[in-house]
């Protein structure tokens, strides 16, 4: 799928920038350098950084400390990078951002070993933050919990038939948990504990929408791995390609209305980043519909 970018105001980018070094301070040294080589590789293949910058905008509209929410970014980027190393693992996937998966190029342990340390130093930046270091570990145990079931429940797409409503477990948490990290544990930070179901609302149905714009967009490889998409529970109710795609994009369009909504109730605007991607990800779904339909 397209990528979807925040805001790239200059002061955004250094942070950023901050941020990788956080990341790699809080993986520190590795003494096997070949485990060293993968984790390196797929840090530097890129990525939007999207839940860095909802940790680092939120964190600054609430007046947090910068290595507090430098802290923030770090814990939530190191944790979804770590899933996506397991997750082409599972999948077979053999790229990932425009070139070779860490698991290919290397070695499938390796890769395993490389995300399983990413996933522990996700545990080492958020020991940084002193102030409600407790809550916060919790915090990021329950989400860690919410993305493992997710996924597992994922991979029993091929032996399953689901219904949409299973399918949107799956989306929430598979992919919401780790959007609504970055509010959520900014939210801890800054003391606005009760903000934190609009948080969680916010980015788990931003996550839904966004889960299917990537199965419109991945359909025929979908399809032909026998994989959970949304296209896939549609059509087995029924329903053709057209009819299919309608619905997806009416489910996808109105959690994107809910996440608008529940972004623009978050304290001291700090879900205004949230908006514009909602935006850019609905002009993203109707693109990929518009190509789906054109190569039905």
């Amino acid at each position: 799928m397209r990528t979807i970018n925040t805001d790239s105001g200059s002061n955004l980018e250094s942070l950023l920038q901050a941020n990788e070094l956080f990341m790699h301070k809080a993986i520190g040294e590795v003494a096997a350098e070949r485990l060293a080589a993968v984790i390196r590789y797929h840090l530097e293949s890129g990525g939007a950084r999207l839940r860095a910058r909802l940790a680092l905008s939120a964190g600054i509209a609430l007046n947090l400390d910068k290595d507090v929410y430098l802290a923030l970014a770090a814990s939530c980027e190191l944790i979804h990078n770590a899933s996506l190393l397991h997750d082409d693992i599972q999948d077979g996937d053999e790229m990932r951002r425009g070139r070779e998966a860490a698991w290919f190029k290397y070695d499938v342990n390796l890769a395993l070993c490389a995300g399983t340390l990413m996933l522990s130093a996700a545990y080492r930046a958020i020991s940084q933050v002193p102030l409600h270091s407790p809550q916060l570990l919790a915090h990021l145990y329950q989400r860690t919990s919410d993305l493992i079931s997710g996924q597992t429940q994922d991979l029993s797409f091929q032996t399953e038939h689901f219904d949409v409503q299973t399918y949107l477990d799956i989306a929430i948490g598979k992919s919401g948990s780790l959007l609504a990290l970055p509010f959520e544990l900014v939210m801890i930070s800054a003391n606005q504990t009760a903000a934190i179901p609009l948080a969680k609302a916010a980015g788990e149905s931003f996550a839904v929408a966004y889960q299917i714009a990537d199965d419109i967009s991945d359909l025929q490889d979908d399809l032909s791995q026998h994989q959970n998409n949304i296209m896939c529970v549609l059509q087995n109710k029924g329903l053709d390609r057209p009819k299919a795609l309608a619905q997806a994009n009416q489910i996808a369009n109105d959690h994107l209305n809910l996440a608008i909504n529940y972004a623009s109730q978050l304290p001291a605007n700090s879900g205004a980043c949230f908006i514009p991607l909602c935006e850019k990800l609905a002009l993203t779904i109707c693109a990929e519909t518009q190509f789906s339909l054109e190569n039905v």
